[in-house]
């Protein structure tokens, strides 16, 4: 559970019920997770004019890789 979230005034839909972003255009949207389901979603919400964000829970093994192999990455 997240602390707070059943005091949070907004909408909060799991994957799970996620139809369009149509009904959020304009709106401040955010995303968490960056598996599949979660990029569509943003996409979506983006194409829809939402102001989206995405949270994640650590970087992209891609990004990862590319500071490893330029000497930039620090444990």
């Amino acid at each position: 559970m997240i602390p707070g979230l059943q005091s949070f005034p907004g909408d909060v839909v799991h994957s799970s019920s996620y139809k369009s972003g149509k009904s959020y255009s304009g709106m401040n949207v955010l995303v968490i997770g960056s598996g599949n389901p979660g990029m569509e979603f943003a996409y979506d919400l983006a194409a829809y004019g939402a102001n989206t964000s995405v949270i994640i829970r650590s970087p992209p093994m891609g990004t990862i890789y590319f500071l490893w192999l330029h000497g930039n990455f620090l444990l």
